[in-house]
């Protein structure tokens, strides 16, 4: 028997992974070593992918319908996902000790935490104020069933083409991007 996963509702879930990424950006600044800072990286990459996912799949559908504007301010949440990711693709091909990769870090940090803002400061308050606690719980469920950690990789690079998000992706989703 699986268990089920702890509901709560979209808002306190996206926030709570929010938090999480936060905090990886902590241990990023404060971490010395090169293969420290690459497995900093890989795990944020993993985070930020399986956070785009879903809300891709589930919350950006619901902005769409249920806020003003909403197809304007999910294709902007959308768009900064899609420059972390970007970002995320050229910090794969780079080694840590390499001169560009501590400013792309830096710059995936202003985006995502741009990205938070937006949905913190605008999207989630018009979401409490515009759908129930029924619909918040609902979705709550449906994002977090697509949060659910992500079974291991294969070990092997990323191949010629494919970095580590896309890899997450594909597993996430099933297929490419």
């Amino acid at each position: 028997m699986t268990a089920m996963p702890e509901q709560r509702d979209v808002v306190e879930l996206l926030t709570e992974e929010h938090r999480q990424v936060q905090e990886l950006f902590d241990g990023y600044r404060t971490a010395g070593d090169p293969a420290q800072r690459r497995r900093l990286v890989e795990r944020i990459t993993v985070e930020v992918v399986r956070h785009s996912v879903a809300e891709e799949s589930h919350l950006y559908p619901t902005v769409r319908t249920a806020l003003p504007d909403g197809d304007q301010i999910a294709d902007e949440e959308i768009e900064e996902l899609a420059e972390a990711e970007r970002i995320l693709a050229e910090l794969d091909a780079l080694d840590p000790r390499d001169r560009e990769f501590d400013p792309l870090v830096r710059r995936l940090m202003d985006v995502v935490s741009m990205h938070i803002r937006g949905e913190e400061d605008l999207v989630f308050p018009e979401l409490r104020d515009r759908l129930t606690t029924e619909e918040l719980l609902i979705l709550g469920l449906r994002v977090g069933e697509t949060t659910a950690p992500v079974p291991p990789l294969s070990p092997e690079g990323p191949g010629p083409g494919r970095t580590l998000a896309d890899r997450v992706r594909e597993r996430l989703t099933g297929r490419g991007r």
